[in-house]
């Protein structure tokens, strides 16, 4: 791993602000807004147009040239700001009520700050150092909100609404504690325990594998994180966070050598007893989850929108209507990418899927081509949490929710930021 001067690791930089960025997207509560501003307003959001702000003056004063085929993720993600951009424009060339335009508004700001927070991770972390630190960051981020969580379950109190910081007002009602087969559901410091759930098992890929090879901190500071959230997605109680860590796990497991896998499935084996165990009861609602499909409201309203969305797709089926223009009103379709194709058309679904190939293309390589065993997990681990969070995506809507939203662009300008480093030099 390249070597940092201790005063480089001291000084600002890009991860300083991106770890800014992540504790107030995790640490103060999603629906806390800057007043003024309403939902365009979050805290984690603003440092995210500061990021693009940041990001778009270091390339207006660059000098050098990027060699050719150096910045997948970045590429991707502009192709899929200007097709949502032109969704934008469609949108205000129609008659558009009054709600409606204001929902598009938020689109384009919410591009714009997830961009940053993408673009900044991607061409600003500056070392392998540097992207260690932030990775231990992410992880223990995701250790503190699972733990709110199982607090939160175990207590059947929210605690969040005793959260309060200056400047910032509820732009959603706290509603507390929602129940599912008699069991608290946490959301820690997100808007709704699917998002709760979603969030923590795209990090937990990260933090296993920074458990398992990060040797310089003490045993509790990497596997707390570990358990922390292994324990809370069991306890959200959602189908969406349990495939998302199913499909986190496996990919992560493929490329463990017979031994650990091994070893890992007997852990997870014991955890998950001991889990079912401590809360009687807990197993046949996750399993009730799955069997019970027929008589869920959830899983019909998914299977009964699909010819609403053909109706609004057919109307304009290349740029759609306008990103956040389908509202919440009209049907909540639980399904971010036939949302998509009703907000942005056939070109903005297919940017966005390229920018998610293009984020697991760039893990994936890492993971083959790197110089080292660690950062071949690393480039795994982000591999791992993009597929996850991705498959969340198909099952609720994910761009509805801040939190998820802005870690999945994070894991993406992760995984660009990793097949930079590792075509400008070895990691150890």
């Amino acid at each position: 791993m390249a070597s940092t001067s201790p005063d480089a690791l001291r000084r600002p930089d890009a991860v300083t602000l991106i770890t800014v960025y992540l504790l107030l997207l995790v640490v103060i509560p999603s629906r806390l807004t800057v007043a003024p501003l309403g939902a365009a307003g979050s805290p984690a959001q603003l440092v995210g147009l500061l990021a693009l702000g940041w990001w778009i003056f270091y390339e207006v004063q660059r000098t050098t040239q990027d060699p050719p085929g150096a910045r997948p993720v970045r590429v991707m993600y502009i192709a899929t700001a200007c097709a949502f951009f032109a969704s934008y424009v469609v949108a205000m060339s129609r008659p558009i009520d009054g709600t409606e335009s204001s929902s598009a508004d938020l689109g384009m700001v919410a591009t714009a700050a997830w961009g940053g927070v993408l673009l900044l991770t991607n061409d600003g972390v500056a070392s392998w150092d540097r992207l260690y630190v932030l990775l231990r960051r992410l992880s223990l981020a995701g250790g503190a909100i699972a733990l709110l969580g199982i607090v939160q379950f175990a207590t059947g109190e929210a605690l969040v609404d005793k959260i309060s910081v200056p400047g910032l007002r509820a732009n959603v009602d706290l509603t507390g504690i929602a129940l599912r087969n008699g069991f608290n559901r946490p959301a820690g410091t997100a808007l709704h325990p699917i998002e709760f759930g979603a969030a923590i098992s795209m990090i937990l890929p990260v933090a296993l594998t920074m458990a398992l090879n990060d040797r310089d901190r003490g045993a509790i500071r990497r596997w707390f994180p570990v358990v922390a959230i292994g324990f809370a997605s069991g306890l959200s109680i959602s189908r969406s966070a349990l495939i998302a860590s199913l499909v986190a796990l496996v990919l992560l497991g493929v490329s463990w050598n017979p031994m650990r896998r091994l070893v890992g499935g007997l852990v997870v084996l014991v955890f998950g007893g001991a889990m079912f165990l401590t809360v009687p009861g807990l197993l046949g609602s996750l399993l009730g989850l799955f069997t019970g499909l027929g008589d869920d409201s959830s899983a019909q309203s998914r299977s009964g929108s699909y010819d609403i969305a053909g109706e609004f797709i057919a109307r304009s089926p290349v740029f759609g209507r306008g990103l956040f223009t389908f509202l919440p009103r009209y049907r909540i379709l639980d399904n971010q990418y036939l949302g998509l194709m009703i907000d942005v058309g056939i070109l903005g679904l297919a940017c966005f899927l390229g920018l998610i190939v293009a984020g697991m293309w760039c893990a994936r390589a890492v993971r083959i081509h790197a110089d080292d065993a660690r950062t071949r997990e690393i480039g795994q681990s982000l591999l791992a949490g993009i597929a996850g969070g991705a498959c969340g995506f198909a099952l609720f809507d994910g761009f509805s929710f801040p939190m998820a939203a802005g870690l999945f662009f994070l894991f993406l300008g992760l995984a660009g930021a990793t097949w930079r480093l590792a075509r400008t030099g070895p990691s150890s």
